[in-house]
């Protein structure tokens, strides 16, 4: 009896892991979508949104604690359940980043012609390599999570050549450094994501096999 209530909260756990995840990614997406379209009021919509991937981390959180202190679960149980608030935690922190993208595009100047469509092929790959995270998350898959790590290295390639397009264009366009500035703030984000993604693989990792492995 006492293992069917433990796995019945852990279940829920999971359930407002994914959620938080769904939340997570779809502020990322609005994100990006802010930044290609300015739109201030969308940057306000996911400011305002964070409050629910806060409270989000917040349950997650206490109700692990709940079950550690209630249950007692030992080995694969207390694994499961310590992977499920490092991961709720690096989601809190991905969805972070969202926002400072929203705050960066309120002070972004109106210049089209100083957009960069990298920024946007950047994201939306923060967006897949989170997305798959949360798919081997869900079905404790280790080894694919692990393959899910090993794509943050591209996201930092585009990183490298992003930073360097953008300090040339400084350059040659001083009169548009402040947007490319600001720019770069939002490849910084982009970037600390893919970071904190391959965090999350890593706990998926430990939650599947009790291994601790480190993908930077």
């Amino acid at each position: 009896m006492l293992a069917k209530f433990l796995a019945q909260e852990e279940s829920v756990i999971r359930k407002n892991i994914l959620k938080m995840g769904h939340e997570t990614s779809l502020a990322i997406e609005k994100s990006i979508d802010c930044y290609q379209t300015l739109s201030l009021p969308l940057a306000e919509e996911i400011i305002n949104n964070d409050a629910l991937i806060n409270d989000l981390e917040n349950k997650v959180e206490y109700e692990c604690i709940q079950v550690i202190a209630r249950q007692q679960p030992v080995a694969k149980d207390l694994r499961e359940l310590l992977a499920d608030m490092n991961i709720a935690k690096e989601l809190e922190r991905i969805a972070d980043y969202a926002v400072a993208i929203a705050k960066i595009v309120r002070k972004l100047p109106s210049k089209e012609q100083t957009m960069a469509p990298e920024i946007v092929e950047m994201a939306k790959k923060c967006i897949n390599m989170l997305n798959e995270v949360l798919i081997d998350y869900a079905e404790k898959d280790a080894k694919k999570a692990s393959n899910v790590a090993s794509w943050d290295d591209e996201i930092d390639e585009i990183e490298h050549t992003l930073n360097d397009k953008m300090f040339k264009l400084m350059q040659t366009n001083p009169d548009d450094a402040i947007a490319y500035t600001y720019q770069l703030w939002i490849i910084h984000q982009l970037e600390r994501i893919g970071d904190r993604v391959t965090n999350i693989a890593e706990s998926v990792v430990f939650l599947a096999t009790g291994k601790v492995v480190n993908f930077d």
